[in-house]
């Protein structure tokens, strides 16, 4: 669980800053037992809620909520071995579950420690002390004391394996490597004060402040102790009554001996056999100190409390020198020039480097803040009530030299000792005691001179308001450079190498390279938009004031820069953190900065002068490792390795990233690019969280990096997979084309198929419709045959009767004639009945024939057909008989049923020979029946059964096509046709309705 940081800083007066973390603001909890680094730089704090981590912004949390190992909550963090680069943590009430850390961070229980018996936690000096050798050997002889080790908090150990202990006056050295248990004799019967290891040497202080010193059991002699010590042990010792109590007091930190002296922190050093001290930080305003650790890359304390939480003290290394006086206009600083004693001369006053007896002259003085000389004679040249005027290097009195009419903004001494000097708008040389105007303002139109600067011999550099011009002193001739056009200028810098570099207010600072000025990159904080003054260091570097703060920056990098050689430049930023007031630098003045005889620079402020050592300033560089430890996907946190897979549910992906760090935060240059979206660099969020949305199903590299000086960079990769959806995945993908392609070809297949089918389909209708109509035109041939098959007897009959009239109609009486003319009527009236009957079987044929449907009298019916068939009954000398009751009726269509009867009738009159043919009706509640019966010959059964079964075909069977009409009216007009042939001769033929009421 990491937090993020919202601690209050607080910059003192007495040496140093101090930034306090506590429940309010960043931890969990107040009470710190130890403090350790890691091999890394993490800084690890044991507290009684929990382990924690912190890389010098945010606080990563191990307790038993979200590490399965902590079983308790209380923890202390032992000393590393020296040579060894893990962690342990020991829970305070267990001795069997030592911990430690993975290299991924993760913790885990370190099973040979854990295992380990009789070992002891030493909280005097934050050791483990393993002693099974020892314990084995002298268990017995030395039970008592063994004991009092397990309880006493009095051993104070060397290392895990060393251990010394004072108990009654006897003091003990236990060697676990030698199984040994030795007493010192040299102080037996010593009373104890103090007692604490510095490096591997055991220091003894007694009641007389008498100090012994033991090396591996054996006492050194050659060791003293530095005289001004002894003060500081007496306070401790006084301060705490109990020696034990009072050697806590003095703490370790693996490296360095600490010790804690009522207000004042003290490192402990033996130099040369000599135990001297320096003091770190004095009038600290921190109680209940439980442990510290000092870290001299970051010239930082860290304190640890039992109620406070944890203290980080950064010493200072910068000092501000400043008169004692709430007036802004006292402190602002600009011009400065050193003077004897240790003393620098502003234009506000005289400032000592001591802090103490400066001297704040009166407002009589009016002295001019933009331009101040040193000449090589030492005399000071200044402006002062608009003159030029001169003094002498203690000030003794000031010459006035030439009135300006304004304040001077320039002065340069060149070779030949001439002196340049300029106001706003004019530019003087001064030759002896003779001055003359070099440029006149009708030189500089609309512009102000703000500095000068002779850049080579006779070329003289001027910088203004709106841009840069070059004077040529021997030819007196102006012009203006290109490339700065419109820029006002700050500073113009001729470095050690003599290349030229220039300050702007506003628009960056450039370097002039192979007759071009080639912009320097800008910093993260844009504090260089505004550069005020180069300061170069005898180690390479230059140091750049401006209104944000203070830049160091190598100066072969910005070469390296301007020559294309470089792609980014490395800026390390120091702010008022390091020891002065304010961010904010003053610039536009000559010198904007000096080195003193004591090789320290100074550069003037708005709240006094800020004094370094540019050649013993700590840098701490951002070169540790960077961790991507955890991802939370989904609410869910994942331990992240190497490489790792994730599915696309994961809509928002959050990576805690952290790298050690406790420098300033503006120096570490966090970034990040992943590739799979884009090659761009971005910054890191300063709460280390990543936070990705989105991200599509491919394979992406984050890579986060953290930038040193000279481009080099600290790298830390991470693969990352995104699982594409199962509808995403390449399987899928070819399945669907798979599918596809099946679709397309089971589409073509069956569409060929349907293709196929339709043209068989086809082939068979134009094959049926060939048929039907060769089938039309053999049953128009048939039906043409049947009408005169059918037709030829009456009209032979006719034809018979014609002949018989025409050689009978002279000599035949008017009774015969009338007889012959009546037959002739009813042959003709047979013939029209028959094509009336066979047009209405062809329209029946038609689609729409409706069955016209009344009541008729059968036997009336019946009359009318053997009325009409007399004239072939007579030919064929056969008989009918009418014998259909006279209530009988039938509710049909007479036409078709008349048609059908006809039919019938004719074909019994056709086949039978001097017989008699009967018609009767039978009816009862269900049916009515009508039989006609013939005595011709009987008709082949098969053909009867194939009329029956409706399977007769005319053009088979050469029979004509009665019968087809007859069984196609009587399906008309629901009824049934029943065929029984005799034996030898006769037909009876039934037709059978349905009474439907």
């Amino acid at each position: 669980m990491l937090r993020g940081l919202l601690s209050k800083e607080q910059t003192l007066t007495n040496g140093y800053s101090i930034t306090n973390y506590n429940s309010d603001n960043a931890l969990s909890q107040n009470s710190i037992n130890s403090m350790a680094f890691d091999k890394n730089g993490f800084l690890w704090l044991a507290t009684k809620w929990g382990i924690v981590r912190f890389d010098g912004k945010n606080f990563r949390e191990y307790n038993p909520e979200n590490s399965a190992a902590l079983l308790w909550n209380e923890y202390s963090l032992p000393q590393r071995e020296p040579g060894t680069d893990r962690l342990f943590f020991k829970p305070v009430f267990d001795t069997a579950h030592i911990l430690t850390i993975t290299d991924d961070y993760q913790m885990v229980k370190d099973p040979v420690r854990s295992a380990t018996t009789h070992r002891q936690f030493v909280t005097s000096n934050n050791h483990l002390f393993f002693y099974n050798s020892i314990y084995n050997t002298y268990g017995v002889a030395y039970k008592q004391l063994f004991d009092k080790l397990v309880t006493s908090y009095a051993p104070i150990t060397v290392n895990e394996r060393q251990a010394y202990f004072y108990d009654a006056g006897l003091c003990y050295f236990f060697d676990e490597t030698t199984r040994s248990i030795k007493e010192l004799r040299e102080i037996t019967g010593h009373k104890l004060k103090l007692q604490f290891i510095t490096g591997d040497i055991y220091f003894f202080i007694d009641d007389q402040y008498r100090v012994f010193a033991y090396k591996n059991g054996v006492l050194q002699k050659s060791i003293r102790c530095a005289a001004n010590l002894r003060p500081f042990f007496i306070k401790t010792a006084e301060a705490l009554a109990d020696p034990v109590q009072a050697s806590l007091k003095i703490r370790r930190d693996g490296r360095h001996t600490l010790m804690l002296c009522k207000d004042t922190i003290l490192l402990l050093q033996l130099v040369n056999n000599v135990l001297d001290y320096k003091i770190l930080a004095a009038g600290i305003p921190v109680k209940d100190i439980k442990c510290m650790i000092y870290d001299e890359g970051y010239q930082a304390l860290y304190i640890g409390t039992l109620t406070n939480g944890l203290y980080v003290l950064k010493l200072h290394e910068f000092e501000r020198l400043f008169f004692n006086d709430t007036r802004f206009i006292a402190n602002s600083q600009s011009m400065q020039i050193e003077l004897p004693g240790s003393r620098i001369f502003t234009p506000t006053g005289i400032l000592n480097y001591s802090n103490n007896d400066h001297i704040l002259f009166p407002d009589t003085h009016n002295f001019g803040k933009q331009a101040w000389m040193q000449a090589s004679d030492g005399s000071i040249w200044l402006s002062e009530f608009d003159s030029l005027k001169r003094t002498d290097i203690h000030l003794t009195s000031f010459e006035t030299l030439k009135p300006l009419g304004s304040y001077l903004t320039g002065i340069v001494e060149t070779k030949n000792k001439d002196i340049i000097y300029s106001n706003k708008h004019q530019v003087f040389r001064r030759h002896g005691t003779t001055d003359t105007i070099l440029l006149n303002d009708s030189d500089f139109v609309h512009v102000e001179i703000q500095t000068l600067k002779e850049v080579s011999r006779n070329i003289l550099w001027i910088g203004t308001s709106a841009g840069l011009f070059v004077c040529d002193l021997s030819k007196h001739l102006l012009r203006p450079v290109g490339g700065l056009e419109k820029m006002n200028i700050e500073i113009i810098h001729v470095a050690k190498d003599s290349s030229i570099w220039i300050g702007t207010y506003g628009q960056g600072f450039y370097k002039f390279y192979k007759d071009h000025f080639i912009r320097m990159p800008m910093d993260s904080r844009k504090c260089l938009v505004t550069a005020h003054c180069f300061m170069e260091d005898r180690q390479g570097y230059f140091w750049i004031s401006s209104n944000k703060g203070l830049v160091r920056v190598g100066k072969k990098e910005l070469d390296n820069y301007a020559a294309g050689l470089q792609q980014g430049v490395y800026y390390y930023y120091v702010d008022k953190s390091y020891g002065f007031s304010t961010n904010e630098f003053n610039g536009r003045c000559t010198p904007c900065g000096i080195v003193t005889s004591d090789n320290f620079f100074s550069l003037p402020s708005l709240d006094g002068l800020v004094r370094f050592n540019p050649d013993s300033v700590h840098f701490s560089l951002p070169d540790k490792p960077i961790f991507v430890e955890f991802l939370r996907a989904n609410e869910k946190r994942v331990l992240v390795k190497n490489k790792l897979e994730l599915t696309r549910d994961s809509n928002q992906l959050i990576f805690e990233i952290s790298t050690p760090y406790f420098g300033n935060r503006f120096n570490l240059h966090l970034e990040y690019t992943i590739k799979g979206l884009n090659d761009n660099w971005y910054p890191l969020p300063d709460d280390g969280k990543l936070i990705l949305t989105n991200l599509n199903s491919g394979n992406y590299i984050l890579t986060v990096r953290s930038q040193n000086p000279y481009a080099h960079y600290t790298y830390s990769t991470f693969h990352l997979t995104i699982l594409p959806y199962w509808y995403e995945q390449v399987w899928f993908k070819c399945l669907l084309g798979g599918l596809a392609i099946g679709t397309f070809l089971l589409f073509f297949r069956l569409r060929y198929n349907y293709q196929v089918k339709r043209a068989e389909l086809l082939q068979q209708k134009v094959n049926e419709r060939t048929m039907q109509l060769s089938e039309s035109n053999r049953v128009k041939e048939l039906m043409i045959s049947a009408i005169l098959h059918d037709l030829r007897s009456p009209l032979r009959f006719l034809h018979m009767l014609a002949r018989r009239m025409y050689s009978k109609h002279k000599t035949s009486s008017d009774e015969e004639l009338s007889q012959i003319l009546l037959q002739f009527d009813k042959a003709t009236n047979e013939i029209y009945d028959f094509t009336q009957g066979f047009f209405v079987f062809t329209n029946m044929q038609k689609e729409g024939f409706v069955i016209h449907r009344q009541k008729i009298v059968l036997r009336e019916m019946v009359n009318e057909i053997i009325s009409l068939c007399e004239v072939g009954a007579h030919i064929q000398k056969n008989t009918f008989k009418n014998l259909v009751p006279s209530p009988i009726t039938l509710n049909t269509d007479a036409s078709l049923l008349n048609l059908v009867l006809r039919n019938l009738a004719d074909n019994a009159n056709k086949y039978t020979f001097e017989g008699v043919i009967t018609i009767e009706a039978v009816t009862d509640e269900f049916t009515t029946r009508i039989i006609i019966t013939d005595g011709g010959d009987s008709m082949d059964k098969e053909l009867v059964a194939r009329i029956l079964d409706k399977s007769y075909n005319p053009s088979q069977h050469g029979m004509g096509w009665g019968y087809k009409i007859i069984i196609e009216i009587l399906a008309r007009l629901h009824g049934t046709l029943d065929i029984v042939p005799g034996n030898d001769r006769g037909n009876i033929i039934t037709i059978t309705f349905e009474n439907k009421g």
